[in-house]
This record gives C-alpha cells, sequence and structure tokens, in this order.
C-alpha cells in the first residue's frame, strides 16, 4: 500500500459529478479564461523553450490547450483520476504531436511523485489541493519542491477558507454572480445556474460542505510553501474565493 499524504475522499465525487464539470466548467468556474490566462504567464519559461511541465487535476484540459499552444516545445503531463477526464484530455493528445501524456492519480497518494519528469520546470494545480487536509497541502508542497529544478515553480488555482463570515458572504455572492451572468448569455441559460444552485456548487453558500472540500486560509498556505522550500512565494488572483497562488524555487 502506498502512503497517504492526508486522507482524500474520492468516493466522494462521482462521474456523474465529471460529467457535470465537462459540460458546465465554462460557467461554473468564475472568470476561467483569466485564471487560465493568468496561470499560464506566471509559467518560468519563454515560448520557444522545451521544458516539462505537470498538471494536477487537469479535468477537461482547457489548461493544458492553452499551455501548450503557448509554449509550443513543453512536454506536459495532465494528471486526473476521473476516467471521464482523461478521456476529454486524451483526445487532445494526437493534435499535440506526443507532447502531451495523460495518465491517473490520486492526489493523496504520494507514490505519483516520486515519478514525475526530470528536469521540472512547473507544477500547475487546478482546483484540487484542497481536497488534501493541512497535513497533506504540507506535504504536497515539499515534495513538489524537491522536484522541481531551481527557478521553477509551483502554482495553484484553488479555493481558499475565508477569515470571517463577511469575506465568505462576499465569495459566495460573486460565484452566484458570475454564474447568474454567464447563464444569461449562453446557450444553456436558466437551466446552468439552477443546475448550480442545486447541486451546491458554491462552496461558499453550503451549510453543509461535503468532507473532501477542506480549502485552508490563503496566508497559512504561503507560509507552508516558504516552510517547503520556496524563496519567492506570492499570491497572484483571486475572485470569488478562487485565489492563484504559488512560489518558485
Amino acid at each position: 500500500m502506498t502512503e497517504q499524504a492526508g486522507t482524500l475522499v474520492d468516493s466522494m465525487w462521482e462521474e456523474d459529478d465529471s460529467l457535470t464539470f465537462l459540460r458546465y466548467a465554462p460557467l461554473f468556474v468564475p472568470r476561467r479564461e483569466e485564471q487560465i490566462d493568468t496561470l499560464c504567464r506566471l509559467i518560468p519559461a519563454n515560448p520557444d523553450e522545451e521544458f516539462n511541465i505537470v498538471e494536477l487535476g487537469a479535468g477537461d484540459g482547457a489548461l493544458a490547450a492553452a499551455v501548450t499552444e503557448a509554449f509550443p516545445r513543453c512536454h506536459y503531463l495532465a494528471l486526473d483520476g476521473s476516467a471521464l477526464m482523461r478521456e476529454r484530455l486524451a483526445t487532445m493528445t494526437a493534435c499535440r504531436e506526443g507532447r502531451l501524456q495523460v495518465a491517473d492519480f490520486d492526489l493523496g497518494d504520494t507514490d505519483w511523485r516520486t515519478r514525475l519528469p526530470t528536469p521540472l520546470r512547473c507544477v500547475l494545480a487546478s482546483l484540487i489541493v484542497h481536497h488534501l487536509d493541512a497535513e497533506g497541502k504540507r506535504r504536497l508542497f515539499s515534495d513538489m519542491a524537491d522536484r522541481l529544478e531551481l527557478g521553477g515553480a509551483f502554482v495553484m488555482i484553488d479555493l481558499v477558507e475565508p477569515a470571517s463570515s463577511w469575506a465568505r458572504d462576499a465569495y459566495a455572492h460573486q460565484w452566484d454572480r458570475d454564474v447568474e451572468a454567464g447563464a444569461q448569455v449562453s446557450g444553456k441559460g436558466r437551466e446552468a445556474y439552477e443546475l448550480f444552485q442545486k447541486d451546491r456548487w458554491n462552496f461558499y453558500t453550503d451549510p453543509d460542505p461535503d468532507p473532501y472540500d477542506r480549502p485552508s486560509p490563503l496566508p497559512d498556505q504561503l507560509s507552508w510553501l516558504r516552510d517547503a522550500g520556496f524563496s519567492k512565494v506570492d499570491y497572484f488572483w483571486m475572485y470569488a474565493g478562487h485565489a492563484i497562488f504559488g512560489g518558485y524555487r
């Protein structure tokens, strides 16, 4: 049995959730294009460089598509625990000329971390690290620091725990408003917004969050990144409780 770095409740995410995400991610993820653009700009590489990059929780491949287009010589490893997500990701491999590989993984399992490509320039994490508890996050940050080359980066887009009830209300309002506005101009319309509410996708309005949603405060995570050995740590973008943050070696 491989070691677990913080318990990850895999059984709580089902393939029906994957289907919903694949259909509605452009609406349910707030300001998604802005997130993707920001993440691409934080990768420590020139457009014509050849380097290795890994994404944790690659999902429908929207970020992978943007990164491999912006860096046409990079080698991209897309990891996801959902068979449906990996199937979607696999449709991208043919047009990436062998530069995109797709593989299964369990975030809380430490075994996959020893098999990452080397040298490794960048690790991206997409809305997945909040499934680890505090201990699991600290271990993940340390493991990524150990495997990145000097000058490399670990950058996440993730939910963060608000510092107060006022912040929680603000995050909740921003997220609801963003999804409702997007639904109004989308062909999916009211159906999408009603599903967003019914399935309780907004963590900040849910009085009984799923046990596998365990965001940590942003200041704590920045401190854990420094403790792990990242010398340049910051947060770079934030909206509706979704923060882009990370560190450089």
